[in-house]
C-alpha cells in the first residue's frame, strides 16, 4: 500500500471538517487536487452538533432550502469574500500511483 495523499486544512474547529470534504470530494468524487479544494465548504464554527452550519457561497440552493426548511438546520448560507477565512485554508499533495507524478492544490481562500 502507497500513501494516498498528504492534506491540510488549518483552521480550528473547521480542521476535521475540513479534512473529512477534502477526502470525500477526492475518493468519493474522483477529483483533482485543487478541485477538491475549490469546491464550496460547510463549517459548524460552534464545533458541537447543536451548532449553526455556515455554508460558502456556490452550494446549490435546492440544497440550503431542503436544509433549512424540510430538517430544521440552524444555517447561515452564501457566506462570501474575507468571511470565507471560517472555511480554512487547505493545501493537498497527491502522488499518481501509476506514474510518479506529484500534483498539488493550495487553497484560493487564503494567500495560495
Amino acid at each position: 500500500r502507497e500513501l494516498y495523499a498528504t492534506l491540510s486544512n488549518m483552521g480550528g474547529f473547521m480542521q476535521p471538517q475540513g479534512h473529512l470534504q477534502l477526502t470525500v470530494n477526492m475518493v468519493c468524487g474522483g477529483l483533482d487536487p485543487q478541485t477538491a479544494i475549490d469546491m464550496p465548504r460547510f463549517c459548524i464554527p460552534q464545533g458541537t452538533q447543536d451548532g449553526a452550519v455556515q455554508f460558502e457561497i456556490g452550494i446549490a440552493e435546492d440544497v440550503l432550502k431542503e436544509l433549512k426548511d424540510e430538517k430544521q438546520h440552524n444555517m447561515t448560507s452564501g457566506v462570501a469574500g474575507h468571511n470565507r477565512q471560517v472555511f480554512g485554508k487547505a493545501q493537498i499533495i497527491q502522488k499518481d500511483p501509476t506514474t510518479g507524478v506529484l500534483w498539488a492544490g493550495s487553497d484560493g481562500r487564503a494567500d495560495g
